[in-house]
């Protein structure tokens, strides 16, 4: 890793990481608005820098970071949905988006010749869009800050299968 890398890298992470939440965070939102009557909340970041922009019944609050760790910080606040189908596909929303933008960004790697500096930029993008996606389709507990007690969209998919029958 050369030192343009060791420079690039962390400033693609800050600068991008909450656009890469923002896409996960609406492709549960999208699902929401489709399957519920009522609003539908995104929240990114963790701070209170209070930032709003409404689009009908999606509202997305920017809310800034406590500190540079946390730009991956978001989250959907959404109506119960009592179908246990739709539920998942909602909860499903956020890791499929995120996937669909990892496949773009390699497919654009691979395919378009790009300046150098572009190509670290995607290179990055893609590595972290990766990531993300494994991060949140495994089902698991996080235990890194600031997620400390919550659990993947992987684990809430896998606990909604789990559940009876009984809704659909």
């Amino acid at each position: 890793m050369g030192f343009i890398d060791f420079i690039l890298y962390p400033l693609v992470y800050i600068i991008f990481m909450p656009i890469l939440t923002l896409i996960h965070e609406l492709g549960h939102a999208i699902p929401a608005l489709i399957f519920s009557k009522e609003n539908v909340t995104v929240n990114i970041g963790n701070s209170n820098l209070n930032k709003q922009i409404k689009l009908n019944r999606l509202l997305i609050n920017l809310n800034g970071y406590k500190s540079v760790v946390d730009v991956s910080y978001g989250y959907v606040n959404w109506s119960q949905v009592n179908n246990k189908i739709k539920l998942i596909w909602i909860i499903l929303g956020g890791p499929l988006t995120t996937l669909i933008v990892s496949i773009l960004l390699y497919t654009c790697l691979v395919n378009v010749s790009l300046p150098f500096i572009l190509m670290i930029v995607f290179n990055a993008l893609f590595i972290f869009s990766a990531f993300q996606f494994l991060l949140t389709i495994l089902p698991i507990k996080y235990f890194y800050n600031p997620y400390v007690g919550h659990t993947s969209d992987g684990y809430k998919i896998l606990q909604q299968l789990k559940k009876e029958n009984t809704n659909i």
